[in-house]
């Protein structure tokens, strides 16, 4: 009988992929995949060992499309913290959607825990380029020296750094013409993080252009309709951009913004903004204050290896510590929204938004599996649904054609789920255990980087993964 260094016995295999849903094996050798339809013995090397997974589900390791881990260094967060409580949710793959490369590097050879990961550069007027209007040739510089740097492609954060209409466009050509992954948060200088921004990105995009949409549940939060028309609007745009984008929704009530007001006391971006108006307080600093004083608003706040929000008089005490820019939270996510979007299909049966991201990383919101489990429980998703939701989807967003499956040839990839918590209990990221019944025990990790990165992820004698774009979802 042939023996293999990870075996994986007993547990509920899902794959969505093959269709996969039954009691079997999985046998991993070399960090890949090699069968999963036997009864394995594991190896005679020191390092072989099995894994009982009886009464869990074994799927492929969860993909997290949209996270925050790498910066910028403003934010005041350090990537180990990101790289743990990653981890520690079961995640085994993680994009950055807005990190800077030296900060990742810095981060994995620090404190790795083991998970892949890759990163998107941040388009940030008077930042990454001069103006919010940036001309094609500046884009190609500033979007080519990133790729060198190890990045996958550029975000463009509309809430936060908006560009023009005109801009935002460039953006998408210049990234499309480069073969190099782009998303958008959406928004331009004329329009808001809201559902206006995303209607224009039909204009925007054109009829060739190609887009990764982030977190859609972020702009159908009652800024302009009732939250149950905006999602439907929301999914109308959405088909109607088919196949030229890729998409994702968070689950967690808590988003993620800054607290930075002006030295007239004005809210100095269009999310607190928004967040403010939503509960009729002030656009100013002062109603910033009276929101963290009221418990609405939080104050994202560094305790030992973790983060926490914290409100109220404490709450304020850190916010004028840091002179208001501060990272902040308000409860603005709703579940309803987030629930609709994600089990939203069309009338073929197909998903309209393709995954399941966190937003989170550094931050406590990391709720990915539990989320999904949820949506399971209450009938709104199959189980092989949740797992295409999870792993396989946002592993197609970026061609990582590798990962999100269970099939020989794979990578060793799996997040193993104790459905009735509904939390990741082990993950093994190339084979390697990751994470051992809650613990996190991974070291190191592989960086994704595009061919032109190839020189800086040698450079950081890292492991590192070359992945092709052009093969994700978003350009086939």
């Amino acid at each position: 009988m042939p023996r293999y260094q990870v075996v994986i016995k007993g547990g509920r295999v899902l794959d969505y992929e093959s269709g996969l849903d039954a009691v079997r094996d999985v046998a991993i050798q070399d960090g890949k995949i090699v069968g999963v339809d036997g009864d394995y013995d594991p190896g005679d090397s020191p390092d072989a060992h099995v894994i009982d997974a009886a009464g869990q589900w074994v799927m492929p390791g969860v993909v997290d499309a949209h996270a925050h881990f790498a910066g910028p260094p403003d934010f005041g967060f350090d990537t180990a913290i990101g790289l743990v409580q990653l981890a520690a949710a079961g995640v085994t793959t993680a994009i950055d959607l807005g990190g800077q490369m030296d900060v990742l590097f810095d981060g994995v050879t620090r404190a790795g825990t083991g998970i892949t990961v890759g990163s998107l550069m941040r388009i940030a007027p008077g930042q990454t380029v001069a103006s919010e209007t940036p001309d094609v040739g500046e884009l190609t510089d500033v979007i080519s020296a990133g790729l060198a740097d190890g990045s996958l492609g550029a975000k463009m954060w509309g809430g936060y750094y908006p560009l023009t209409p005109e801009g935002t466009a460039r953006v998408i050509q210049v990234c499309n013409e480069l073969g190099a992954h782009v998303a958008f948060h959406v928004g331009t200088t004329e329009s808001g993080s809201r559902l206006d921004g995303l209607r224009e990105i039909p204009e925007i995009l054109g009829s060739t252009g190609r887009l990764h949409i982030a977190h859609v549940n972020a702009y159908c939060r009652g800024s302009i309709l009732p939250p149950e028309q905006e999602v439907a609007e929301a999914l109308q745009i959405l088909q109607s951009l088919r196949p030229q984008t890729v998409s994702e929704v968070h689950m967690a009530v808590p988003n993620f913004t800054r607290g930075a007001c002006g030295s007239d006391g004005a809210v100095l971006n269009d999310v607190p903004r928004n967040c403010l108006r939503l509960r009729g307080y002030e656009v100013t600093i002062d109603g910033m204050r009276a929101a963290i004083l009221d418990g609405y608003g939080s104050v994202v706040v560094r305790r030992g290896d973790r983060l926490e929000l914290v409100t109220g008089k404490d709450g304020l005490a850190a916010f004028e510590a840091r002179e208001s820019d501060v990272p902040m939270s308000f409860p603005v996510n709703l579940p309803s929204t987030a629930f609709a979007l994600t089990e939203a299909r069309d009338d073929d049966g197909e998903f309209i938004v393709d995954a399941v991201a966190s937003d989170g990383g550094v931050l406590p919101r990391n709720v990915n599996i539990e989320q999904t489990m949820a949506m399971v429980r209450f009938g709104a998703l199959s189980p092989l649904e949740a797992v295409a939701k999870l792993s396989f989807n946002p592993a197609e967003m970026f061609g990582l054609n590798a990962k999100g499956r269970l099939t020989p040839g794979a990578d060793g990839d799996v997040t193993i789920v104790d459905p009735v918590t509904g939390s990741a209990t082990t993950t093994l990221a190339g084979g390697r255990v990751v994470l051992r019944e809650g613990s996190v025990v991974g070291t190191g990790g592989t960086i994704l980087v595009t061919a032109a990165g190839e020189g800086a992820a040698r450079a950081s004698g890292l492991e590192y993964a070359v992945l092709d774009v052009s093969r994700s979802k978003m350009y086939r």
